[in-house]
């Protein structure tokens, strides 16, 4: 019996098979070192991230200021290359700050927006400070999540009632909703609001809520309120700062300006 020959067409279906199988190989090799995460271990060694602030405060709580900066892992993704890094007279304390695009995470040096940054501390209790992270800017919104030592970990502190993701808006549109955080030297933190409450503008409302920190919640402790009309509430709004620097009285620090 002869030998049975392969047909030519059949060779090069097969080569192109092996070279799409090569290909995607690599892909998959490369996405792999893409999306890599940092080990929390190595912050110190990672670069500071350009525009990402520095500010300092006394986050353990131990009398001595300590630094805050945002580090990151160039080559790695946004869901978990970028790093909230609290360094310490005694150790380093370190969180992930995920930053996802359009719902999911893309490799940093494809991410063009300048948050996360650090843009203050602030003191919320009375023995020790808190860190404001800016996690994504709108045309005039800017929302921050809160971040500090829970037991020995750095940890989120988390809104109760929830905020979506855990983060406070701040600013607004002239004529729609605007809100700010404003605090006291060891708490409370006075969250402000002034917006319309019908389609017309013709009521409107001006609220101010205190929280109060405790362990990782920062839990709502009462809401003072004023309706009425446009002028009637803008005036409560301004006396509670409604336009004033955010966390005004309790900042012990202020990194990259929000």
């Amino acid at each position: 019996m002869g030998v049975m020959e392969t047909p030519r067409n059949a060779i090069v279906i097969a080569a192109v098979l092996a070279v799409a199988a090569l290909g995607a190989g690599a892909s998959s090799h490369a996405a792999g070192r893409a999306a890599a995460c940092p080990r929390l271990a190595d912050a110190t060694k990672l670069p500071r991230r350009p525009g990402g602030g520095r500010l300092e405060g006394d986050v353990d709580g131990d009398g001595t200021a300590d630094r805050a900066t945002i580090r990151y892992a160039p080559k790695s993704l946004t869901g978990c290359g970028f790093l909230l890094v609290v360094e310490t007279r005694n150790r380093v304390l370190v969180i992930r700050i995920p930053e996802l695009g359009k719902g999911r995470s893309v490799p940093i040096h494809d991410w063009y927006e300048e948050d996360p940054y650090v843009a203050a501390a602030v003191r919320l209790t009375e023995d020790r400070d808190q860190i404001v992270v800016s996690r994504w800017h709108g045309a005039s919104v800017a929302d921050v999540s809160l971040y500090g030592l829970v037991g020995r970990e750095l940890r989120l502190l988390r809104f109760r009632p929830r905020l979506y993701e855990d983060e406070l808006s701040l600013f607004g549109s002239v004529g729609t909703d605007n809100t700010n955080a404003r605090c006291s030297r060891g708490g409370p933190l006075i969250v402000v609001g002034l917006g319309p409450t019908d389609a017309r503008d013709r009521r409107w409302l001006a609220s101010r809520s205190r929280y109060r920190l405790k362990g990782a919640e920062i839990a709502l402790a009462g809401t003072r309120a004023v309706r009425g009309s446009y002028r009637r509430a803008a005036a409560a709004a301004d006396r509670w700062g409604v336009d004033g620097l955010p966390f005004t009285s309790c900042a012990v620090s202020r990194g990259r300006r929000l």
